[in-house]
């Protein structure tokens, strides 16, 4: 594994990261004024409902679910879909192909090195005004290590299936608006918008299959301690399960994308 190459291309996430400073502080100073819209809207439906819990969670609960869905959220995003098309349209793509890691590897440097700016400018901010503003709770030193471990497995996760869709570009070019599909349908099934707790429980047995709530509401059920120890390992190594069935799956498009370029010369 070339690690300085590694490096290399995460200082160049850092670098396009900073060429957006602004747009990252403008969302780490919106990012209160969405806690505190969700913090309201669900003390409302806790007061109207009657009821202590919904969907499993305390109304404390329910608020530490929101800013901690923010807080993966820092971690796992990933629009590597969009540099693809980029490079794609802007005839920048033979230029990584020439790069002396992987074509997988390059990108997956780069949006590394944009999540560690998240990281540090928005997902420790937010870690504080949760503690300091909401009552974002600790927990235990086994819930924490393992919901770390999990935020990384969902990283990878969230990478390789944006990874996956920004292969189609090599056949579609322009996909816009498959991005902004991946974006609503991965943020509704892996819980961003409300629990999947509040899902019938035939669909929710349906998640169970499916990648996405590996992304980040398991990691958020860990921290909040609402699965056993036997189901949080059990969670990890399914998240293992599907990281090597989307990187496989990965594989097998970017042979197909790659022959397609050289014989279209794209």
């Amino acid at each position: 594994m070339n690690l300085q190459g590694n490096w290399a291309f995460a200082k160049a996430g850092i670098k396009v990261w900073s060429a957006y400073r602004f747009e990252g502080i403008v969302m780490m100073l919106s990012t209160p004024i969405s806690l505190i819209i969700y913090y309201f809207l669900w003390k409302s439906i806790y007061a109207y409902m009657g009821t202590a819990t919904v969907g499993g969670f305390a109304f404390p609960e329910m608020v530490n679910y929101y800013i901690l869905s923010m807080i993966v959220g820092f971690v796992t995003w990933s629009e590597v879909d969009k540099w693809m098309e980029n490079d794609l349209i802007w005839g920048r793509m033979i230029t990584g192909l020439l790069k002396p890691i992987s074509f997988i590897t390059w990108y997956m440097s780069f949006e590394i090195g944009i999540n560690l700016m998240n990281i540090l400018w928005q997902m420790i901010p937010v870690f504080l005004i949760g503690f300091v503003f909401f009552g974002l709770r600790t927990t235990t030193a086994f819930n924490t290590i393992a919901f770390l471990i999990s935020i990384v497995f969902a990283f990878f996760i969230y990478f390789g299936m944006t990874y996956c869709l920004g292969l189609t570009a090599f056949w579609l070019k322009r996909i816009a608006g498959l991005r902004r599909l991946r974006r609503a349908t991965l943020g509704f099934f892996s819980g961003s918008f409300i629990p999947l707790t509040l899902f019938p429980a035939w669909s929710q047995t349906i998640f169970h299959y499916l990648p996405f709530e590996y992304t980040k509401f398991v990691p958020i059920t860990i921290y909040l301690g609402t699965i056993t120890k036997a189901m949080i390992i059990k969670s990890l190594a399914i998240q293992l399960l599907w990281i090597a069935i989307i990187y496989f799956i990965a594989h097998l498009i970017w042979k197909r994308a790659i022959k397609r370029y050289a014989s279209v010369g794209l």
